[in-house]
């Protein structure tokens, strides 16, 4: 499924993050009481960001009783492989080896071996077009 991606405003990052620690939904008034752990802040708040979020296509919704319950597009790993695939694919002429080079290059040997592992069992799959 391809989503217009994009790196969120710093309010809209931290309900994502809450959403995807929630398995990818939650209520307004849900992630309002985890956000409050850490800092005050509006239900209104919360609710105007959620909204945001579906009316850019980042979220789902349905009704559930009067509120509505919202579920991310995207889990964060597809998040953050479309955002890892945007910056490969656009913004001017680069060297697309060249970035990934440099990309491998600041991977700890964990990260490393962990790639080696999806790059051998992509090899065993038919490429994407």
């Amino acid at each position: 499924m391809r989503v217009a991606v994009r790196v969120f405003g710093e309010l809209e990052t931290v309900v994502m993050a809450r959403l995807w620690e929630s398995g990818g939904s939650g209520t307004a008034r849900e992630v309002v009481e985890q956000l409050r752990t850490d800092r005050e802040i509006a239900y209104t708040t919360v609710l105007s960001t959620m909204e945001n979020l579906y009316r850019k296509g980042h979220l789902l919704r349905e009704r559930e009783g009067k509120a509505f319950r919202y579920r991310t597009v995207l889990s964060h790993p597809e998040h953050i492989a479309a955002l890892m695939r945007e910056a490969l694919s656009g913004g001017g002429e680069h060297d697309t080896a060249a970035v990934l080079a440099h990309f491998v290059g600041e991977m700890s040997a964990d990260e490393l071996a962990g790639l080696k592992e999806v790059i051998r069992r992509r090899g065993r799959t038919s490429p994407k077009p």
